[in-house]
Order: C-alpha cells, then sequence, then structure tokens
C-alpha cells in the first residue's frame, strides 16, 4: 500500500514505485483491459502456445470468444439503456457509461471533476494513497502520465488531495525519478504558470475524484472485477475448444490426397510435390488410383465440453441465455418468463444502478460547488 505521496515521487524514488500491492492492482488491470479488447493470446499462455504450435498451422484458426466484452456489454445496455433515475439534476454531461464499463472489467470506476468537465479517469494511469487506517479511504490519487522532450523522457503527475490538485513533472531516467522540472517549461503546460508551485486549490475540502467500486470483499481496498479467475479459466477453454474443432473441420473440408507418382509433380518455385489435378493421371498396373486421406474424428465430446463450459461461463458471468442472440430465436416468451430467465442478471445490474445513484449526485454536487468557488459562469 502507498500511505505518503512523497514515499513515491521524488528524486531518487524507483518509477513505477515497487509497492506490490498496487503493482498486482496495475497488473491485473492490464490483463482485463485485454481480456476485454478480445487479445486473448496476449492473456492465456497455453492458448497462445497452441497458435504457435508449428504443426498443421495452415489449419489452425485463432478464434477469440468476446463472452467478458459481451458480459459487460448486456450489463451496461439493461443498466442504461432506459437511463438512471437520479435525485439530482442533469446539468453537466457525465461519462456513466465509461465509468460502467471500468467498473465492470477493471472492479473500479472513476469520475475526475474539474473547472471544464466531469471526465472518467483509467485507473491503469491512477495509484491510490490510501489511510493507513482504513485502506479503503483514499487520501490521495496519483495521476501520471508520460511524454518526450528536449530528448529526455518525462512523467507528468497530478495529485488530487482534499482542497487542492498540485501539477508535478519529473525527468526519468534509468528506472527512477531525476530532479523536478518546472511544468510551464512545457508548452502543453503552460496554463498552469497560474498556480504557485503547481498547486491549485479548489476552494472544496473535498477529492475531485469519485470512486464506483464493483463488488468488494474484507480484503479488497478496491472493487473486484466481473473477469473472475473462473471466468478468465473457461474462457481459455472455450478458445481452444473452438480453435481444435475448427482445425478438425478444416482436415475434413481440404483432406490430404494419396496418388500414385505419375500424378505429381515438383514445384521449385514452392520447393514442394504438387497434384497435378489439370493433366491425365497414368496409371500403371500394379499402381494405386488416385484417392483422399479423409479423417474420422467423432466430435461429440468436444460438443459437450463445449455446451457444458458454456453453461458454466454463463453462470459465472450471471448471464441468461436469452441475452444472446439467436438463443430463442422462433420462441416466444412472456415478460414475466423472461424477466425470471434475467433474474441473476437483473439482480448484478441492480448492484450497479446503487452504486452509480450513489456516486452521480455526489459527482454533480461537487461539480457545483467548484463552479461556484471558482466563480465560473
Amino acid at each position: 500500500m502507498i500511505y505518503n505521496v512523497n514515499d513515491v515521487i521524488a528524486t531518487g524514488k524507483p518509477w513505477p514505485p515497487e509497492d506490490k500491492d498496487e503493482k498486482d492492482r496495475l497488473a491485473e488491470h492490464a490483463a482485463n483491459r485485454k481480456l476485454y479488447a478480445e487479445l486473448h493470446e496476449e492473456v492465456f499462455t497455453k492458448y497462445n502456445n497452441y497458435l504457435n504450435d508449428g504443426n498443421n498451422d495452415d489449419k489452425k484458426v485463432k478464434i477469440s470468444l468476446g463472452w467478458p466484452g459481451l458480459a459487460t456489454g448486456s450489463y451496461m445496455d439493461l443498466l442504461l439503456g432506459e437511463g438512471i433515475d437520479v435525485d439530482a439534476p442533469t446539468v453537466y454531461d457525465t461519462p456513466n457509461e465509461e465509468v460502467f464499463i471500468d467498473a465492470s472489467r477493471y472492479g473500479i470506476g472513476l469520475y475526475e471533476i474539474s473547472q471544464d468537465s466531469i471526465s472518467v479517469l483509467s485507473p491503469e494511469n491512477v495509484y491510490f494513497v490510501v489511510d493507513p487506517h482504513n485502506i479503503r479511504t483514499v487520501i490521495s490519487y496519483i495521476i501520471f502520465s508520460y511524454f518526450q522532450a528536449y530528448s529526455k523522457t518525462f512523467v507528468k503527475f497530478t495529485i488530487h488531495s482534499a482542497g487542492q490538485i498540485q501539477h508535478l513533472v519529473y525527468e526519468l531516467a534509468n528506472g527512477k525519478l531525476g530532479d523536478p522540472w518546472d511544468a510551464v517549461k512545457f508548452p502543453q503546460f503552460e496554463a498552469l504558470a497560474v498556480y504557485s508551485n503547481g498547486l491549485q486549490p479548489t476552494g472544496i475540502d473535498s477529492l475531485l475524484v469519485v470512486r464506483v467500486d464493483n463488488a468488494l470483499s474484507s480484503e479488497r481496498y478496491y472493487g473486484r472485477s466481473d473477469y473472475t479467475p473462473t471466468v478468465y479459466s473457461l474462457v481459455e477453454v472455450l478458445d481452444q475448444a473452438f480453435a481444435r474443432r475448427r482445425e478438425v473441420l478444416g482436415k475434413f473440408a481440404r483432406p490430404i490426397p494419396m496418388v500414385p507418382e505419375s500424378a505429381m509433380r515438383f514445384d521449385h518455385s514452392r520447393q514442394k510435390w504438387v497434384f497435378k489435378t489439370e493433366n491425365a493421371i497414368i496409371l500403371k498396373e500394379d499402381s494405386q488410383s488416385a484417392a483422399y486421406l479423409t479423417w474420422s474424428a467423432e466430435l461429440g465430446s468436444v460438443e459437450r465440453e463445449i455446451e457444458q463450459s458454456m453453461t458454466q461461463l454463463l453462470a459465472a458471468l450471471k448471464l441468461s441465455r436469452v441475452l444472446i442472440a439467436g438463443e430463442n430465436e422462433g420462441q416466444a416468451e412472456s415478460g414475466t418468463a423472461l424477466r425470471l430467465r434475467l433474474i441473476p442478471t437483473l439482480a448484478k445490474v441492480s448492484k450497479f444502478a446503487t452504486s452509480l445513484k450513489a456516486a452521480l449526485p455526489v459527482v454533480l454536487s461537487l461539480k457545483s460547488r467548484l463552479v461556484f468557488s471558482l466563480g465560473l459562469p
């Protein structure tokens, strides 16, 4: 855990910070983002090894099932499709969709309130500074980004604390923070010249970052992603099962020819023997007739594995089959029957709605208070 900003931002300090908890959190976030983006070969070792195996590569096809993204999208459609009933004026636009996606895939979503707008922060670019007496209480958010200038690499920090925002720029070299630079030396930060030492008073004794956590448990200091280890394992199993089934079907579709020697010629440009299908085949008395070597494979067990894994995955994601396109095609169900089948999904979405309904009035209130404090129109 990080308990003090100065513990991680100072000349000579390693960057990124060596704090294990925050390293693990950011690594989890990065993997979940790739899973959401269907970059499964970058997440699953066994699946990646299967795709990179040199044998029968021409029959292998990368299949990435987008169940995590489908789940998050389904939750979001049910939650935001008709809007949220919030007891607060909707004077400002709020990035509810982005925050909700982050809460689902990362476990947390972050609203940032500024004088210009209400925006969303990526948890992958934020470090939490927590209260040592209650690790769920964040006392500062350290937002970081990298940029190049003067043939050097720099880190720009925006530190949200109660009542102020601080802007710092440090040179980065050999994995450590060097000397601080005056932010106004960089054209993109010239507007910060109005603030003394990069300190921007907000006039509000509150953090201008509001969190929306997914499921919390006693040992966690941030919400748990919907992409649990169970989901990871089942998605990898299904990716491989679909890919292997497709490989077998490919071998059925393109069987290997078994032909007499007279039916073959050597293609020097490709350095391989090819079947002369355009010419007549001369058969000797004892030569074999041309035929195809066909595969004999029983896919029933594969189909059963896919069906069982699919059922387990949908249960883990709390998805109903009625949300899958074409699942009930040609069938008509009453609204009550559909709602009963959607109970697990609707219960999950209801939890998200409760979190958002609690967060949005705070976000809108902070924005109004900030506008008033800064004397903005």
